[in-house]
């Protein structure tokens, strides 16, 4: 089997087993709480108790932990799943707009979506940088890397690139 298959099929079974996890979190932790709890709900719980334990920039990368059972569930365990569907409105300028995540722009480029924030809280790996959310990476607008979890893993073509600046500079200066 060639590396990238071994590397597909290793993915394969961290997904299935967080499937399997998701699942028996979902039946003992409804029982537990007297209520149905979703798997998305087990999901939001997990990234929102361990996002900053892991560095976790967007829930998807959950899916590269590796964790067993017992882990998860001590994690969210006496997790207040109530707290996922409620909402409290409030008047936006508690925050000052500097605070806030603004989508600054947006550019598709051979049919992917690359979000540049107006303010981002973390500035790797440039500032500012694009997001291409779909696949939790970041593009540095200044060289053209783009890197998974501050890991480097390609390098996008000049003229790519250039169409992303170009887009962005109609939008403000200078990415």
């Amino acid at each position: 089997m060639k590396k990238n298959e071994e590397q597909v099929e290793k993915k394969l079974r961290t997904i299935e087993n967080w499937y399997e996890i998701q699942e028996e979190l979902v039946l003992l932790l409804s029982n537990l709480h007297g209520h149905d709890v979703t798997r998305e709900e087990v999901f939001n719980a997990l990234f929102i108790r361990l996002s900053d334990k892991f560095n976790l920039e967007w829930p998807g990368d959950l899916w590269d932990l590796k964790m067993d059972f017992d882990e998860a569930l001590h994690s969210i365990i006496d997790f207040d799943f109530r707290i996922l569907n409620e909402s409290i409105v409030s008047h936006s300028s508690l925050i000052p707009d500097k605070l806030l995540l603004n989508y600054k722009v947006r550019i598709k480029s051979k049919g992917l979506i690359w979000i540049i924030h107006m303010y981002d809280k973390d500035p790797f790996p440039s500032n500012p940088h694009a997001h291409q959310l779909e696949n939790n990476i970041k593009l540095d607008l200044s060289n053209g890397k783009c890197y998974k979890v501050r890991h480097y893993i390609h390098t996008l073509d000049k003229k790519d690139l250039l169409h992303i600046r170009e887009e962005a500079k109609k939008v403000f200066i200078d990415p």
